[in-house]
Parts: structure tokens; C-alpha cells; sequence
């Protein structure tokens, strides 16, 4: 097991493996390159750990073997370090000063690419009686040392050098150890064993939407628009409604407990600011919080159901069979909440006029709004210093018509209000353009 020793005795395998291994030993240093070594002018070859990384692929993975399979919680550091190799000569101010120092350096490549893995048997001249060129600490480790070269850009060298304070740029390579794993000490945590065993089998299906529309009002209202505004019922058509106990989800509202038609179809009416009574909530009508309430716009459609399901459950014995209720969730759908005109005011006028709409879910902070007059389109926003109209609510919103100028006078025009994207419904609404 690897304790804080472990990125120090990487930097002592190597050292002993280019010790025992180079043709030409010399000694071998582990300092910063700017380092005045003292006692020491000669042939020598440098190791400097310059950087450490946390490995990435490791970071949550324990050691195998290691501890309880069911242990949990503070699995082992996983480093990647990357190693300076610097060679120094005799004398730095010959002719052929360089030439000592590039045979060290090609000497300890070599080493280091014969040797790309450092195991535990690798022993000092190969001989099984003289101590290992495995350093102590990492004697027992799962993960081996495994070195690579790495191709390293003059710039890359330039910024390293340039860091030491008091260095001359020397030739260098750099070399990439993997995998270093120190172990936490902090305390691991064992999963409680299992002391009874459920097996639950449902041979029944789970609720499931095919369509979502607004209920048509009369004989002459066309079933499958889902447009809908407030207050007005929905028909939800599917499979599997009926229940023990079967809900509702609208949008984000809380669920709603409804008696479903049949097996096959739900109705259900699109609340407004009060939860209607049901089977879960007696009366008086629960309020619906101002920021909760369905705001134009798509909105999601979800069905539960409650079903009795058979579990076979026990420790070691055979078990035995009890009944539970069990909660099953539909598929999703959708229904278009649209905002609603109740009057225009007034009905008529010229360009200049400011025209006051009543409704309801007409403006919504954060929501695009718009009033649309025939075909132009006019945006709904909070008043500036002086503007004339009154500041946007839920039920009231204030428009200029000065956009309307360019249109013929003395004919209706069909006035809509679009939040949302979601445009209202209501016919027979018009504003007449006057000179």
C-alpha cells in the first residue's frame, strides 16, 4: 500500500535504474536544474520532477484487491508525473564541451527505453540476491511504473528554463511516469448487508397518453384542438386510467386526484389561481401560490395510478407474498394554454388611440406579449418616462395604435393577444379604424 512516500520513491527507481543500467554510470542527481550541487563539478545526469498531474481515468476507481468489494468512499490518488532529464559534462568550457553531455543523455535514453516498466523483480545486475531497483515504497503496488518520452516543444523547454532564476538553458528531455497511487487514510465506509430480499412482478401496465385536447363545447366544436384557456375542461384519451387511485399532473402543479371516465379517458377542468376539491383535498379550494400558476404557453400532461401488486419478500427463507401499492407514471404530452380576450376599450378610433385590453394571462414579466390588430403585431411592455399607458397585468394590458396608421380606415380589424407564443381564441373581437 502506497503512503505520501510514493511520489519520492518513483524519483528513487529511477535513479537506481539509470545507476545500474547505464554503460558509462555517472552520478545521477535529483535536484532543480539550477541547483549548485555541492562537491560535485563533473559528468552528471539530473532528474527533476517538474510537474504532477491528478490521473483523470483513475480518479474514482479503487485498487482491485485491496479492502472489502463493498467498501465505499475516498478512493486512492492516481498522479502522473513528469520528469526533467538533464545531462551536465566535464568541462562546460572545452571545444567539445557538449559532446560528453549528449553520450550521458543518449546513454540514460536507452536505459529508460529498455526499461519502460519497472516491476518488482527487476533486481540490481540482474541477480536475484541484490536488492531491487523497485524502491521499498512501491513494493506490493497493483499499478506498475511505467515511463514514456515526451515529445516536448522548444517553447514548452524555453518556459521552464526561463522560471529558474539562476540557469543556463541546458539540452534536456522529458520523461512521463504513470501511474503513482498514494492511499487516503481517511476512514472507509462498508454498505450494510441485506436483510430482507423484495421481488415485485406487475403484470399489469402502466397509464399511457395518446392525446390531449379541449373538450369540445358544442356539437358544432371540432374534438382534437388543444388550445385551451382557463377554466375550460380537457380530454385526455390513452390506456390503463382506471385505478385504485388515479392523478393528474398539469405543468408544475401539485397532482390532482380525478375519477377518470373510463379506463380510457380523463376529463379534467385547467385550473386558474384555486386547486379544484378532490378526492385527496375536502373543501374549501386550495389557493395556487401567484408564481405557480399555468401561464400561456405549452404545458406538460401527466397521468398516475395506484395499483395493488403482489412482492414476495424474506431474508434466507422461501419469503412470503404481500400486497403493496405501487404508483405508475404515464408518458408525457401536451396541451396549448392561450390567453383570453373579454373586452376591447374602445371598440373604435383612429391611430392616435390608446387601446385598453381585459382578459386574462395577458402579460407575464419574462414572457413575450404581444397585441395583434389585422396583421401588425404591437409589443406589450412596462411604461417609460413618458409614456401614456398604464403599466401591464395579468387581466389588463395598454397599447398606442399609432402603428395601425398605414392600414385603410372604416373596416374591423380582428384583435388577438399572443403571450408566449400562444395566441388567444376568441371570434367575433374586433377594433374598427376610424380617420
Amino acid at each position: 500500500m502506497s503512503d505520501y512516500r510514493a511520489i519520492a520513491g518513483v524519483s528513487a527507481s529511477l535513479r537506481n535504474l539509470l545507476r545500474d543500467r547505464m554503460e558509462n554510470p555517472v552520478d545521477i542527481t535529483i535536484a532543480p536544474p539550477d541547483a549548485t550541487i555541492t562537491g560535485m563539478t563533473g559528468r552528471r545526469l539530473n532528474l527533476y520532477l517538474f510537474e504532477i498531474n491528478e490521473n483523470g481515468s483513475l480518479k474514482n476507481q479503487e485498487i482491485p484487491g485491496h479492502g472489502h468489494p463493498g467498501v465505499y468512499g475516498h478512493p486512492p490518488l492516481s498522479l502522473t508525473l513528469r520528469y526533467l532529464l538533464t545531462a551536465y559534462g566535464d568541462n562546460e568550457t572545452s571545444v567539445d564541451a557538449d559532446l560528453a553531455a549528449q553520450q550521458i543523455l543518449g546513454d540514460a535514453m536507452r536505459v529508460l527505453h529498455d526499461f519502460a516498466i519497472i516491476t518488482p523483480n527487476l533486481r540490481e545486475h540482474d541477480d536475484p540476491a541484490k536488492p531491487r531497483i523497485l524502491d521499498p515504497s512501491l513494493v506490493g503496488e497493483f499499478e506498475r511504473i511505467k515511463l514514456t518520452w515526451q515529445p516536448t516543444s522548444l517553447e514548452d523547454f524555453a518556459k521552464i528554463w526561463t522560471a529558474l532564476p539562476h540557469a543556463n538553458f541546458r539540452r534536456s528531455v522529458a520523461y512521463q511516469v504513470s501511474v503513482v497511487q498514494i492511499e487516503s487514510q481517511a476512514r472507509r465506509r462498508l454498505a450494510r448487508p441485506v436483510k430482507t430480499r423484495r421481488i415485485q412482478m406487475l403484470t399489469q401496465h402502466r397509464p399511457e397518453i395518446t392525446t390531449v385536447y379541449r373538450t369540445p363545447l358544442s356539437p358544432d366544436d371540432r374534438a382534437g384542438d388543444p388550445r385551451v384557456k382557463l377554466l375550460q375542461e380537457i380530454t385526455i384519451e390513452g390506456l390503463n386510467f382506471a385505478a385504485l387511485k388515479t392523478w393528474v399532473r398539469l405543468g408544475g402543479l401539485d397532482l390532482i386526484r380525478v375519477t377518470p371516465v373510463s379506463d380510457t379517458q380523463i376529463e379534467i377542468a385547467v385550473p386558474d389561481d384555486q386547486y379544484p376539491v378532490d378526492a385527496d383535498h375536502p373543501p374549501p379550494p386550495r389557493p395556487i401560490p401567484a408564481g405557480q400558476r399555468l401561464q400561456p404557453g405549452p404545458q406538460l400532461v401527466e397521468v398516475l395510478t395506484e395499483r395493488k401488486t403482489e412482492v414476495v419478500q424474506g431474508g434466507l427463507d422461501h419469503g412470503t407474498v404481500v400486497l403493496e401499492k405501487r404508483a405508475l407514471v404515464s408518458n408525457q404530452s401536451v396541451f396549448m394554454l392561450v390567453p383570453e380576450i373579454t373586452s376591447l376599450n374602445p371598440t373604435s378610433g383612429p391611430a392616435t388611440t390608446l387601446l385598453t385590453v381585459q382578459g386574462k394571462r395577458l402579460y407575464q414579466r419574462g414572457l413575450a406579449s404581444l397585441v395583434i390588430v389585422g396583421d401588425v403585431a404591437i409589443e406589450v411592455r412596462e411604461p417609460r418616462a413618458g409614456d401614456p399607458w398604464a403599466a401591464p397585468t395579468d387581466t389588463s394590458v395598454q397599447v398606442p395604435l399609432t402603428a395601425l396608421s398605414p392600414l385603410p380606415t372604416g373596416q374591423p380589424y380582428p384583435a388577438r393577444v399572443q403571450v408566449n407564443g400562444a395566441q388567444s381564441i376568441e371570434e367575433g373581437i374586433t377594433f374598427t379604424l376610424t380617420p
